[in-house]
């Protein structure tokens, strides 16, 4: 059994490596990463007023769904839905691209343009 020194010749060998490795790990999208869906009983979801259906929102704490035009806000047309319209859950930017449910909604709701 041969004992290598970490010399400096093996050191750069070595550093070369772990940065293409972390080079390859930053190429995976996203979306791949942040599979988990956030729950209704975090306290950021919580602040936000995020609840997973839509209709049970309490719109007299949150007044901005109520109405002809909050009838029409759930999460998967909001501006910060990273999926379609089709999607049953897809990652929101405000909770650090975790998954949100379609049908869903919170108060940072935005109209896309």
């Amino acid at each position: 059994m041969k004992n290598e020194m970490l010399n400096r010749r093996n050191f750069l060998k070595l550093g070369v490596k772990a940065g293409g490795g972390a080079l390859a790990l930053s190429a995976i999208p996203l979306h791949l990463v942040a599979a988990d869906e956030v729950s209704p009983d975090e306290p950021l979801a919580q602040a936000m007023g995020y609840v997973v259906d839509a209709t049970t929102v309490d719109t007299v704490k949150f007044p901005k769904r109520a109405g002809e035009a909050g009838a029409n806000q759930f999460c998967n047309n909001c501006a910060l839905y990273a999926g379609t319209a089709a999607d049953a859950t897809a990652p929101c930017s405000i909770f650090q691209n975790r998954h949100v449910v379609g049908a869903g909604w919170c108060n940072a709701w935005v109209a896309k343009s």
